[in-house]
């Protein structure tokens, strides 16, 4: 299990890399391109899209994760209710908005979108209804494929939108170019269904459709009220203020893409993992698989949310200009949700092992939600930008605190099972001790500009970092010989090094042969 969890993470992980390095171009284009004003409507348009992506397929498509494994000839009927459902949910809000665009200034407080309706509407339709050929690649264990797809369909996304914003930079090119790239992601998905489930637009059942159902809209309602609550804040601040200052709220609530890229792959392989460990009661094993996670997880967040805290106001002016340093304070703010992120991870595939506790999810965040609102609705009333940010955080940290208790007793945890997470403490102090050398040193080379300071300050930050985490003994003796074999590797390669004889090899390979029968 933990080979193919790795060697699963590791593909999907290098697959979205490729897309992150693809796509990271294209905000720091724009922003650039476009003024303050356009790239606050960019940003609302994008914003509605995503919104839609996420919210109104209630979920559905994740029960591809569930129902897939466990339904073996009729693997077509689960597909085929997924495209439906998405197809339904995709043309009715499509439709409503082609039938009043009027929507666009309810929901932005601004008539600045109207004249972009029937453009979105066409875009959130085929944004909706082809989102989910990743889910089922993965879902029916096509991690490699799920990889180079994800690629194919990031470079059409990145060639265009790029283009778009290189050589007419407007919201209605963008849209546009948007447009094209999910025709092209719908002829992929469309090609990927019909050869993995042939005719599966012909097997349709009412009997799975009403199970999915049962699974996936619980979970989706939870998702919702989740989403609300990382999403509603945005939306408050778009009525609230001009498109100039939401786009520096916008800056600010920056999230970088490689984080998004390891937590999806991340739940791409531990939410089917948990499921089938759960189907088999192995409720140890959840525990013994969370904390790997949980560890991997921490080794990165932590050092990264350190130092931004350190750097982040450079790191801001370096990507956006200068023209975006107002949106320094609510970065420092928005950095919160990296180490909660952590605890995301770990959920979010026990909740979809455990259905039965998902009334108890939707019941806390209904009341968080209505908190949420009710702080959202008294800082944007009294314009305190800042404020919006500290009540969404806020909020969503006591939900990943409530949940992760819930779902503790849910596994049964135990102080025991506590000491497997007691490397997640050692490198919180890394981190913390690092962050420190580094804020030295942005002092003391502060004069030299922003760059100077993020080359100098992340240098430090680094060594430090790994020089601490090797003295609190995080790594382990195995991870120790796997660095040792991989640099020798990456030596003998440059030419700098000697393999190992050949007969050293079988020595090592027959001695494991016998000590693991």
């Amino acid at each position: 299990m933990r080979g193919t969890l790795t060697r699963r993470v590791v593909w999907l992980a290098s697959a979205k890399g490729v897309a992150f390095a693809l796509g990271f171009a294209l905000p720091l284009i724009l922003v650039r391109s476009l003024s303050q004003t356009e790239f606050g409507l960019y940003k609302q348009v994008f914003l509605l899209v995503n919104t839609a992506i996420t919210i109104l397929p209630l979920g559905f498509a994740m029960s591809a994760f569930y129902f897939l494994p466990r339904c073996g000839d009729r693997q077509g009927r689960v597909v085929f209710n997924i495209a439906l459902f998405h197809l339904l949910v995709a043309g009715l809000a499509s439709l409503a908005l082609l039938l009043r665009p009027s929507l666009l200034e309810a929901i932005f407080g601004s008539r600045e979108l109207v004249p972009y309706a029937p453009g979105l509407a066409l875009l959130a339709f085929l944004a909706v209804a082809a989102s989910f050929l990743e889910i089922i690649a993965v879902g029916n264990g096509e991690v490699a494929l799920a990889a180079r797809l994800i690629v194919v369909t990031y470079v059409s996304k990145t060639l265009l939108l790029v283009g778009a914003a290189w050589l007419v930079p407007t919201v209605e090119a963008l849209i546009t170019a948007a447009t094209l790239h999910c025709l092209v992601q719908a002829g992929i998905l469309f090609w990927y269904l019909e050869s993995r489930f042939p005719r599966f637009w012909a097997a349709g059942d009412w009997q799975v459709m009403r199970a999915q159902l049962g699974y996936a809209l619980p979970l989706g309602a939870a998702a919702i009220l989740s989403m609300a609550q990382l999403d509603l804040h945005n939306y408050f601040v778009a009525r609230s203020f001009d498109a100039a200052t939401f786009a520096i709220y916008a800056v600010g609530c920056f999230q970088l893409p490689f984080l998004q890229i390891v937590a999806e792959s991340v739940g791409g392989v531990m939410i089917p993992a948990v499921g089938r460990l759960q189907l088999e009661g192995e409720r140890r094993e959840i525990v013994e698989l969370l904390a790997r996670m949980v560890r991997m997880l921490a080794a990165l967040y932590f050092p990264l949310y350190a130092c931004l805290l350190v750097v982040g106001r450079e790191f801001v002016t370096v990507l956006f200009t200068e023209s975006y340093r107002g949106s320094w304070p609510i970065f420092a703010v928005n950095l919160t949700l990296i180490p909660l992120g952590i605890l995301t991870s770990a959920c979010d595939p026990v909740l979809r092992a455990y259905p039965a506790y998902t009334s108890i999810l939707v019941r806390i965040r209904v009341a968080l939600v209505a908190v949420l609102v009710l702080g959202l609705w008294s800082v944007t009333a009294r314009h305190w930008l800042l404020g919006a940010i500290v009540v969404m955080v806020s909020v969503n940290a006591v939900d990943r605190v409530a949940v992760s208790l819930m779902l503790a007793r849910v596994l049964k945890v135990t102080g025991r099972d506590l000491a497997r997470f007691g490397d997640v403490a050692k490198l919180a102090a890394a981190a913390a001790v690092a962050g420190v050398i580094a804020a030295v040193v942005r002092l003391l080379v502060g004069a030299g500009g922003a760059l100077v300071v993020l080359a100098a300050s992340g240098a430090a930050f680094a060594t430090v970092y790994v020089v601490s985490v090797w003295a609190l003994g995080v790594v382990t003796v195995a991870e120790r010989d796997a660095l040792r074999r991989r640099a020798l590797a990456f030596l003998v390669r440059l030419g700098l090094g000697r393999r190992e004889p050949a007969l050293a090899d079988v020595g090592v390979r027959t001695g494991r042969a016998r000590l693991e029968p």
